[in-house]
């Protein structure tokens, strides 16, 4: 783990923090022409839902906003209903001033690990299908391509990777 990298559940008074790290995302992915997310994707409401949750993770780095998450014990709209045996990871989005430092990564292996923790078998997620940078980026840190559906009018890659259930008691 990144040497001063603190991953916590975001508090109510990080709203404004995690939504500056998503606006941040979403202006750097329309500027680069990607597919995805739009600068209406995330209203403050939401967000603040998913905070008072105790779903949505906040990573600080130096004691600075680097990156947000959300990770669910659900996903009955993209995955289907049942399925029980997975974290789900949504919204993964790294402030532009700590791109390319593998953050996201990292952050990924944090969900692996308290999905593990929890006695899931897998982390899943999905990515807008037609990012094709996006669906490698998840093919490389080791996510397996599950197929394709549809959420809300948009059609998305279905990723999964199986965690170490060993340590789990």
């Amino acid at each position: 783990m990144y040497e001063g990298l603190e991953v916590r559940e975001a508090r109510p008074a990080d709203l404004d923090a995690v939504l500056s790290i998503l606006e941040d995302a979403v202006r750097w992915m329309v500027s680069q022409r990607f597919s995805g997310w739009t600068p209406d994707s995330f209203s403050r409401r939401r967000i603040a839902e998913i905070i008072d949750r105790g779903e949505m993770y906040l990573a600080l780095l130096g004691g600075r906003a680097a990156g947000t998450f959300a990770l669910q014990w659900t996903d009955d709209e993209t995955w289907g209903r049942g399925k029980d045996d997975a974290g789900y990871v949504h919204g993964l989005a790294i402030h532009r001033d700590f791109a390319g430092m593998a953050l996201g990564r990292e952050l990924l292996g944090w969900s692996e690990e308290r999905v593990s923790r929890s006695g899931k078998k897998y982390l899943r997620l999905d990515c807008v299908a037609e990012n094709e940078a996006l669906n490698a980026y998840y093919q490389r840190a080791g996510f397996d391509y599950r197929g394709q559906t549809t959420v809300r009018g948009l059609e998305v890659s279905l990723y999964e990777k199986r965690v170490d259930i060993s340590g789990a008691g």
